[in-house]
């Protein structure tokens, strides 16, 4: 709905402007009801009347034009982030066992979501979250303290030579991919309910433009330390070895990106503008030092078999490296946004 309405003189000093009539019908309001009134970041005004039920939003998905592999998987995932609060598959044909059990690991990835009917050409999935108990910064906390429990694992494995914990690291990452989709899925929710943004601590689009990035930043951290692990796993189960010298050049590279990532979370929690500098200043020497260690770490490889591992998991710290420089990048943007003792702001 779009109009342009005049303003009206009441009195000596009051504007008054109608409200559109079928906007009022729809909302039920009568004279005397009360309205609010906040003003957005642009200047622009939002009138609501208070908090109402949303409408169920129901998804179907027809399983007979579903055809390659994973679209089905991928379908039922862009639902649930987009706020599905039921999702249909439906087919002309009987849906098989393998679809089946597509659908039940597919759900069994996306917190809340639960098949409540099947039947032989209809799968229905009902949502049992209250989106109002998962604010978001909640929410990247918790996908900060699983990814740094997996990289202190990772890197301690290098360390002590046991190239174990990736059955751990593994479980860990599939749970970081859960509270990835949980956290779009909030965002995508509040973007579309006022008041539940509000409640989500989302104070405007641009907030929830860089929290998405933020989600999807440590999303992709956790994938690379699993690929590390997965390295890690392989060398360990073939008879090549890993020599001392690497180990150690291995070990430094870790921990290097373990810091790195440990003062950029810290950063963007705290807003600390001197410690945000100095992980912008710090993330080009990560990078410079993992590219010195990269090309000493293949040269003293001795065994062929080694350097496809080993280039994986240079490539995957330096990934990491940079990821926390997209967080870091944000987190300045939000510095940016609220006045303080470095910074004021001034609308003209």
């Amino acid at each position: 709905m779009f109009e342009i309405r005049k303003l009206q003189r009441v009195g000596a000093a009051t504007l008054t402007v109608s409200l559109p009539k079928k906007w009022v019908v729809k909302k039920g309001l009568k004279a005397g009801d009360r309205v609010t009134l906040v003003e957005n970041e642009d200047g622009s005004l939002r009138l609501d009347v208070g908090e109402v039920k949303p409408e169920e939003t129901r998804f179907t998905i027809n399983y007979d034009l579903c055809s390659s592999n994973g679209m089905l998987t991928r379908l039922i995932i862009g639902a649930y982030m987009q706020g599905a609060d039921v999702v249909k598959i439906t087919s002309t044909n009987a849906l098989t066992t393998d679809v089946i059990n597509e659908v039940q690991a597919t759900i069994d990835r996306l917190p809340g979501f639960e098949i409540v009917e099947q039947t032989y050409r209809r799968i229905i999935i009902q949502s049992f979250i209250d989106p109002s108990k998962f604010p978001i910064e909640g929410l990247l906390k918790r996908l900060q303290v699983m990814v740094t429990s997996m990289l202190n694992q990772v890197v301690s494995s290098i360390a002590d030579g046991t190239y174990g914990n990736v059955e751990e690291i593994i479980r860990q990452e599939s749970r970081v991919d859960e509270l990835y989709f949980l956290t779009i899925r909030q965002l995508f929710l509040a973007l579309r309910r006022w008041h539940l943004g509000m409640g989500l601590g989302i104070d405007s689009p641009v907030y929830a433009a860089g929290a998405r990035l933020i989600a999807k930043a440590l999303e992709d951290i956790g994938d690379m330390i699993e690929d590390v692990a997965k390295e890690l796993s392989s060398i360990k189960r073939s008879s090549a070895r890993i020599s001392p010298e690497v180990t150690k050049k291995l070990e430094e590279l870790g921990v290097t990106v373990q810091t790195l990532f440990g003062k950029t979370m810290k950063a963007l929690f705290s807003l600390d503008v001197e410690l945000l500098n100095e992980v912008f200043n710090s993330i080009l020497h990560v990078l410079e030092h993992q590219n010195r260690l990269a090309e000493e770490i293949l040269l003293m490889a001795n065994d062929g078999r080694l350097l496809s591992s080993l280039r994986t998991i240079v490539w995957s710290f330096s990934f990491i490296a940079r990821c926390c420089k997209i967080i870091a990048e944000v987190a300045f943007n939000r510095l940016t946004r609220m006045p303080s003792n470095v910074i004021s702001i001034e609308k003209a």
